[in-house]
């Protein structure tokens, strides 16, 4: 049994605290009485370089900043005839990217993203041959302030998935409360952020990212002060940080009532999938919910009440029961399943949408007979299930008992009802051994790569992010600041893919 304290205000230090620190630049940029910020709202066409003597071919070309962040701009511009176009930007210490258009058109618009902070970049536009047209600047802002320092530890180029990291964080230092999203690229640095003040939310929960679509849903994480103000609890952006779609404004906080905990998405019918806590007798337990996204009607909803005899304990003996403690939902619809993640139960289930059965439980008191396994083969306290086929890649946590954390694949049999032990890192092996009894992360990427999430309130190690091959080795690491007092914390984060050509 544990306390309020201990089930809801762990999420709450998560989700509320913030930090007071630069970012570390591995470049160095001169002093100067110039605008560092990106402010310059238009360059004009007077600002375009091009044959004098030619015709021109671009006309009514603009630069405007993005408000939402300074290290992107808008780039307009028109040609006297339909033409496919392409757009490359780069600066004398960031090499760049290329945007190419689909089709050709006259009314041309580009949204150049992925850059540095405080830097002269180059803007190109050419033809289908490569031809500059006509070239224009801009000059990157500041990023907000604070944002955490963070050193690039590791970079095997050559092995390391291509990519942006996408994350948000939290930090033990309980000044300010800092909703800000951020991407970083191969080389550490920060190229994308992304800020939402709300009077109802305090700051971010999960990020989501949409491939597709090229946006972020966001859950957005209510203060209890603010539990009877209705309000959004997630919104989806794009990469502009454009609003693109809000929840319904409703009651509630995080971690209790109608809101939502540890996972928001916004499916691709449309609906949303969360988790939420509800009380009984002081026992905190869960029921997943599936919501229309408009009007946040039920759809199909499932709780372990239902399925599990509730503990025996009263108001009188504890403030708070912290029962089944889901951190982890995914429904696949078109297969009929959900899968959920239990923290509580060191286990994964597979239920049936249709029926609510659970079809198979994942861990010691589960039905699989584990195969190929080193050391102890069961999850324990586990986060972020990622299934692809029949395999289930997790990071498991570990029991104080156990004292390490791990990352942990399965390759499951459902006839046989074997689980194998088919992958394992925890690091100790090379120096890099950790335990987070709290949060973590790790997915599956493209390539086969596994990018690994690792940050909770332990004091006494650094919170990181690192990339390792299938073999296990690591190629890349992010390490994030702390002191003997404070650190960042950091809960998940993902490795995207952008619609950008790098340049060499």
């Amino acid at each position: 049994m544990i306390r309020k304290t201990g089930a809801l205000l762990l999420f709450a230090l998560f989700f509320l605290f913030s930090c007071q620190n630069k970012i570390s630049k591995p470049y160095e940029i001169s002093d100067s009485d110039e605008d560092l910020t990106g402010d310059s709202d238009v360059v004009s066409d007077s600002d375009v370089e091009s044959d004098a003597d030619a015709e021109p071919l671009i006309f009514d070309l603009s630069v405007e900043r993005n408000s939402q962040n300074s290290l992107s701009c808008r780039l307009n511009f028109r040609t006297g005839e339909a033409k496919r176009l392409s757009v490359r930007y780069f600066s004398p210490y960031h090499p760049g990217y290329r945007i190419s258009e689909d089709e050709p058109e006259s009314d041309h618009y580009f949204f150049l993203w992925g850059m540095r902070e405080n830097q002269d970049y180059t803007i190109e536009i050419c033809d289908e041959e490569g031809k500059i047209l006509a070239t224009s600047q801009y000059r990157s802002g500041n990023l907000p302030y604070p944002i955490p320092a963070m050193t690039l530890d590791l970079n095997d180029q050559e092995r390391t998935a291509p990519g942006f990291v996408l994350f948000h964080y939290a930090t033990t230092n309980m000044e300010l409360v800092w909703p800000i999203a951020l991407m970083v690229d191969r080389e550490g640095y920060i190229v994308w952020y992304f800020e939402y003040w709300s009077g109802e939310a305090g700051t971010f929960g999960d990020l989501t990212w949409n491939p597709e679509k090229q946006s972020i849903v966001i859950g957005l994480v209510k203060d209890y002060s603010s539990r009877e103000i209705p309000g959004e609890d997630g919104i989806e952006i794009d990469l502009e940080g454009n609003i693109l779609w809000k929840a319904p404004e409703i009651p509630g906080y995080y971690y209790y009532g109608d809101s939502w905990n540890h996972t928001y998405q916004h499916l691709e019918d449309g609906s949303v999938l969360f988790p939420k806590c509800l009380i009984e007798n002081c026992i905190y337990y869960d029921t997943i919910v599936n919501l229309d996204g408009d009007d946040y009607t039920p759809i199909w909803q499932w709780s372990f009440a239902d399925h599990f005899e509730m503990p025996a304990t009263s108001c009188a003996e504890t403030e708070a029961y912290d029962w089944t403690h889901v951190n982890s939902v995914t429904m696949d619809k078109s297969r009929g399943v959900v899968y959920v993640n239990s923290r509580n139960f060191s286990s994964l289930f597979k239920i049936d949408i249709e029926s609510g059965d659970i079809l198979w439980r994942l861990g010691a008191d589960g039905g699989f007979t584990f195969t190929g396994a080193v050391g102890d083969p069961c999850i324990g306290h586990a986060h972020d299930p990622e299934i692809n086929g029949n395999r289930v890649l997790l990071y498991d946590n570990g029991t104080p008992e156990r004292g390490y954390s791990r990352v942990i694949e399965y390759t499951i049999d459902e006839e046989t009802m074997t689980a194998e032990v088919s992958f394992v890192f925890d690091g100790r092996e090379l120096g890099m051994g950790w335990w987070s009894e709290f949060f973590g992360d790790a997915d599956r990427l493209p390539n086969g790569n596994i990018l690994v999430t690792v940050g909770d309130y332990d004091l006494n190690q650094h919170s990181r992010i690192f990339e390792l091959t299938p073999e296990g080795e690591p190629v890349w690491e992010l390490l994030f600041e702390k002191s003997d007092n404070s650190k960042v914390v950091l809960y998940k984060s993902e490795k995207i893919i952008p619609r950008l050509e790098p340049l060499n």
